[in-house]
């Protein structure tokens, strides 16, 4: 038997960040991974936007998430041996009315490094008709699908990481000790993805999943300076290849791509570019959304060594590195106390 302080449950986007805080505060844990449930980050696109579009509003915590978002994927890259985070300006056309807002917008302090400027022509060709296009900055991606597989086979070769299944009928919350797969452990903690749907302990957890589509193209005459966005994302990964959704579907939470979002994000692209392509790929995955559109942190209620850190969304690859940060504090201290806007308690 091996003894641990903590173990990890699921190995996504949440859990990979929590594991990698953990062990650069010298903790003692293991992770354990389904072999049979799918990874929502493995579908993601891992865009990183800091603005929002509908009302050209800041991220929620963008300032501080930005930075040590940056520097956390810089130094994981170092351990993992390759480049993984891509910074890359997103590209916006804008309408007459989009284009008077994001001129007041960029002459605001707060807004002045995020908005590098406004153009009136295109800095790229094959891009529809506008007013204007607008520049954002501290923008781009984090190849998820490269950075979780790497991120495997580092644990794995230290030792760290078991796939199996986590048994929820032979668990008792209130032991003294855990015991997976021959690993025992002091506390849990849960980072299961939209897989929260079948833990019986955080059920109270508002979570409102939320089904989501990307194609991948191939399209030689495209530029791929800039991330487009408008309507549907146009991401470049290199080789004259793009990632392009997404689509959002609240009933059918399969993760089978359907026609349906194969023919919406194909007529949203044919609106933003006009240029030919290929569809090489089309995915489908469920996003562990929560009903406030916050992460969720800490402490189960009833049972003090349960534990959760989930809820990352569509800005997860923001997100993830500052609140795993935040997780881990929680953790190590008794008296840390997280931001109530995070709290699991918020539930209750």
């Amino acid at each position: 038997m091996k003894k641990v302080e903590f173990l990890v449950v699921g190995q996504g986007l949440a859990g990979t960040m929590l594991a990698f805080e953990m062990l650069k505060k010298s903790l003692s844990f293991h992770i354990v991974s389904s072999p049979e449930k799918r990874k929502a980050s493995l579908v993601a696109a891992g865009m990183v936007n800091p603005l929002v579009f509908k009302r050209l509003t800041k991220s929620w915590l963008a300032d501080k998430l930005v930075p040590v978002m940056k520097e956390r994927y810089q130094n994981l890259e170092n351990v993992l041996g390759e480049r993984l985070f891509f910074e890359k300006d997103i590209l916006k056309p804008l309408s007459a009315q989009e284009k008077q807002l994001w001129q007041e917008r960029k002459f605001l302090p707060e807004f002045s490094s995020f908005i590098r400027e406004i153009t009136n022509e295109a800095p790229v060709e094959n891009i529809s008709d506008a007013a204007g296009f607008g520049i954002v900055t501290h923008s781009g991606y984090l190849n998820l699908v490269k950075f979780l597989k790497l991120s495997e086979d580092y644990f794995r070769s230290e030792s760290l990481l078991t796939e199996i299944d986590f048994l929820f009928q032979k668990f008792e919350p209130q032991c003294s000790n855990f015991e997976v797969g021959g690993i025992v452990a002091e506390k849990i903690v849960f980072c299961e993805g939209a897989h929260l749907r079948q833990n019986p302990f955080f059920d109270f957890v508002k979570l409102k999943p939320v089904k989501g589509e990307v194609l991948q193209i191939f399209a030689p005459e495209l530029s791929e300076k800039y991330i487009l966005n408008k309507g549907v994302f146009v991401l470049p990964v290199g080789h004259h290849r793009f990632k392009v959704g997404s689509t959002y579907e609240w009933q059918d939470l399969t993760e089978k791509p359907t026609k349906e979002g194969k023919k919406s994000i194909a007529e949203r692209l044919d609106n933003l570019v006009s240029v030919n392509y290929s569809i090489e790929n089309h995915w489908a995955g469920i996003r562990p959304a929560i009903a406030d559109r916050r992460p969720v942190l800490g402490e189960h209620p009833n049972y003090s060594k349960l534990f959760i850190f989930n809820g990352l969304g569509t800005k997860g690859v923001m997100l993830a590195p500052f609140f795993a940060k935040e997780m881990v504090r929680y953790l190590c201290s008794e008296n840390y106390q997280l931001s109530e806007e995070v709290q699991v308690t918020r539930f209750v």
